[in-house]
């Protein structure tokens, strides 16, 4: 427990250096070296910035970079992901930032404090739900109902399937909506400034909390005949309106609170461009995203953008062009917020539920594009740009258009394994010749636990990837 929670407390400091959020110190131990004790507010905070450090960084960085949003150079070891490089050792922190941080701190939340706080516990099973979706999303099989049991002597946790873990996931959420519909009463104290995200507003989280049903439901449409059904049931009974909606990561932008985007281009210039391919899809179509997705390659010779404007990603083999565009205003500056669950994503689900359940997918689509330009230009998108979006409404189209509105997320390459769109070109200069469609298993796994589901190769596709 001592290392949990030092690990936690570690999060969390780092957290109030960040947000200059109030110390939650007052119940430790009088040796701050060996805590011993938490708070649910200490916890929460904890789940959400490790959350937002997971939501930009690694993870993302590389499941971008595979489905071409991005592109790395030779500069850097990012150059290595552009080749389909990945291995075991590249994946030791991402691992212990979910488990180590996040989810334990989401089982300790609901282990110790689920009845007097089902408010702040609701909250982390939620946050544990998108964690551990990220953790079963690239690795397939993942530790779950024994991860957590160190304490009791087990240093080596079975491995749930990924259809277990994805039966735990709605599990999870449906144990969240009913914390979170509990009265305020039932509370010695609810979530406020602990909460970054929503400041405690349970409503909001519950709404997000039904998205994320329906996003795990509609990941399964290769293995579930009910999956698009589940999926539009979900997106009802969820209520979100507008983008006032999303959740998304916080970052002050004080010199210790930087977007992570942001942070990557200062101290690791030119590691890591856009891709070509995301790149053309906003140019080609004339997308009013462009300017605000895609930073101005043009600059004088003091690195000041300056016009003409010109914006140009990185094709798929070209790791030494580094004159190329990096990331836009709109998600690298020092203090933009990045969706983690948003409206918009909740509309592409419902538009991509009702094409496979054969009803008028349109309006949903329009209403996902338009989300999403609302949120990233700040304006309203013009009726002609809608129209000539949705011309024509079928699979291909719902995914490209879902592919240019959740940049630096991991939907998109979700998408792309589960349903080959959009039709990307591989980087022929690899051994793989092939997009990989998992992460390899970290080392520390292998190598500490003999129970671990170990799997090398990343072409070996995940349970619910049958494309």
């Amino acid at each position: 427990m001592k290392k949990y929670i030092k690990t936690i407390l570690l999060s969390t400091l780092s957290a109030g250096f960040l947000f200059s959020c109030q110390s939650e110190l007052d119940n430790f131990n009088e040796n701050p070296n060996e805590p011993t004790t938490t708070t649910p507010s200490l916890l929460l905070s904890a789940m959400e910035v490790s959350t937002f450090s997971t939501h930009t960084s690694g993870l993302i960085r590389t499941s971008n970079i595979f489905d071409q949003h991005l592109a790395g150079t030779s500069i850097g070891q990012l150059g290595e992901l552009q080749r389909y490089i990945l291995t075991e050792q590249d994946l030791n922190n991402e691992w212990n930032t979910l488990y180590g941080t996040t989810l334990v701190s989401g089982h300790i939340l609901n282990r110790d404090f689920a009845d007097d706080y089902p408010y702040y516990n609701g909250i982390g099973q939620i946050l544990t739900a998108i964690n551990l979706g990220y953790a079963t999303d690239l690795w397939g099989d993942v530790p779950y109902d024994e991860a957590f049991l160190a304490e009791e002597g087990n240093r080596t946790p079975a491995y749930n399937t990924q259809e277990q873990i994805y039966q735990r996931l709605q599990t999870i959420l449906d144990n969240a909506i009913t914390n979170l519909n509990k009265p305020e009463s039932s509370n010695i104290s609810v979530p406020d400034k602990a909460d970054y995200i929503f400041n405690g507003d349970v409503e909001k989280w519950i709404k997000v909390a039904y998205v994320l049903k329906a996003r795990f439901a509609l990941r399964l449409t290769e293995v579930d005949n009910n999956a698009a059904q589940k999926a539009l049931d979900f997106i009802t009974a969820s209520g979100m309106t507008s983008n006032s909606d999303d959740a998304n990561t916080f970052f002050p932008g004080t010199a210790n609170g930087l977007n992570q985007w942001n942070a990557l281009d200062i101290s690791r210039e030119n590691y890591l461009k856009t891709g070509a391919f995301f790149v053309d899809a906003l140019k080609n179509n004339n997308d009013p995203r462009l300017a605000f997705s895609i930073a101005n390659s043009n600059k004088d010779a003091d690195g000041k953008p300056i016009l003409p404007a010109i914006y140009v990603g990185n094709a798929p083999d070209d790791l030494s062009t580094t004159s190329s565009s990096y990331i836009g205003p709109a998600y690298a500056s020092p203090s933009s917020p990045i969706g983690i669950v948003t409206y918009a994503e909740a509309k592409f689900i419902e538009a991509e539920a009702k094409l496979r359940l054969s009803q008028n997918a349109k309006p949903a689509l329009e209403e996902a594009i338009a989300a999403s330009v609302l949120k990233v230009t700040g304006t309203n998108a013009t009726p002609s740009f809608l129209a000539a979006a949705t011309s024509t409404v079928n699979l291909a189209t719902i995914i490209q258009q879902k592919y240019n509105a959740l940049f630096l997320t991991m939907e998109p390459y979700n998408d792309y394994r589960r349903t080959g769109l959009p039709a990307l070109i591989p980087n022929q200069n690899t051994n793989t010749k092939a997009i990989p469609v998992r992460f390899p298993t970290p080392s520390e796994e292998r190598i500490y636990n003999p129970k671990a589901t170990v799997v090398s190769n990343v072409t070996t596709k995940v349970w619910w990837d049958k494309n």
